[in-house]
């Protein structure tokens, strides 16, 4: 059965996410919650174009690749098969908090044809965002 991406990632031990919904809206966000948003719509582009490379490298922080090779596999296998797993590849950004060197984002997606908003938890790496959490 395929199904999100968002639903595939709430297997993983740091789940990792594609949702439903319009465009990504990182637009609607400034500084910081828009660093935030745009690192949710590089997921976004990434899955729908099939780039598991870019999701690990650019998108995910360091633990989280450190915990998929922890438990035999590595990110860019892990996320390959999630987006061949996946039917949807669209994220909507509805809120993004910055607290300090965390942020959270309110992902709205689709998981088995419901609407359904995740929380992206994300923390800041040098002068990036990086996803720590992605569907809680």
């Amino acid at each position: 059965m395929r199904r999100s991406l968002l639903a595939f990632g709430l297997a993983l031990v740091l789940p990792v996410a594609g949702c439903a919904g319009g465009a990504s809206s990182s637009s609607s966000f400034s500084g910081a919650e828009k660093e935030v948003a745009d690192q949710v719509e590089k997921l976004e582009s990434a899955g729908k174009s099939g780039d598991a490379k870019v999701i690990c490298d650019e998108v995910l922080a360091k633990s989280v690749a450190d915990a998929i090779a922890a438990a035999g596999s590595t990110c860019d296998e892990e996320m390959d098969k999630a987006i061949k797993d996946a039917d949807d590849y669209s994220l909507d950004v509805e809120d993004v908090a910055v607290d300090g060197d965390k942020a959270t984002a309110k992902v709205k997606g689709k998981e088995d044809g419901k609407d359904v908003v995740r929380t992206f938890q994300f923390e800041r790496d040098g002068s990036s965002w990086r996803a720590t959490n992605l569907g809680t």
